[in-house]
């Protein structure tokens, strides 16, 4: 049983997801019963002050972090999401936010290259997410953001980021300031 419980709680913790008692029993090859009982031992190893907790949602569970640290936990989630982002993430992330319901294809046709792994990160990272499978041939998916992109903009919805429009207007006002203050340093 001890055996179990400890495969059990490796399971959940690289899963990442929650996970349900028939799922656990179907790939371990183990009763029911068995799985429950393990589950059981696993929530009462851990406490109120253990840095993990195992939570069961409706019919399924799943290894979370303690509520008691999730401020700090969070912040260094976010910190990393940030800092990991490419260029080229951050270029398809904005093709994504204007373009909700692309496909990969649709976004490599704008970008001019291969976009797998920028797509890829951005799923990774919770950023965008495969929101339909449309009925063309291969089945394509199509990607819009996710709300946790929408607060990371604190925004609500895709139609209160600004239009292309102001952002041209302010980046040709941005050019033309730093050309003059260019100009100045250099004494023209």
């Amino acid at each position: 049983m001890e055996e179990l419980e400890k495969v059990i709680e490796a399971v959940m913790f690289a899963l990442g997801r929650e996970i349900t008692v028939s799922e656990l029993s179907e790939t371990l090859c183990e009763d029911p019963t068995n799985i429950e009982n393990a589950l059981e031992e696993i929530t009462k190893r851990y406490t109120k002050n253990d840095g993990v907790t195992l939570v069961k949602v409706q019919d399924a569970y799943q290894l979370v972090t303690n509520h008691k640290y999730y401020g700090q936990v969070n912040k260094f989630v976010e910190n990393t999401k940030r800092q990991n982002l490419s260029t080229s993430a951050l270029e398809t992330l904005s093709i994504i936010a204007y373009n909700p319901k692309i496909t990969k294809s649709e976004i490599e046709s704008i970008r001019g290259v291969n976009s797998d792994f920028a797509v890829n990160r951005l799923l990774e990272c919770g950023l965008v997410e495969e929101v339909a499978r449309l009925n063309l041939p291969g089945r394509p998916a199509a990607y819009s953001v996710t709300t946790e992109f929408l607060k990371s903009c604190g925004i609500d919805d895709v139609t209160k980021l600004p239009k292309f429009e102001e952002i041209r207007i302010k980046d040709e006002q941005l050019l033309v300031s730093d050309f003059e203050e260019s100009r100045d340093q250099d004494g023209i």
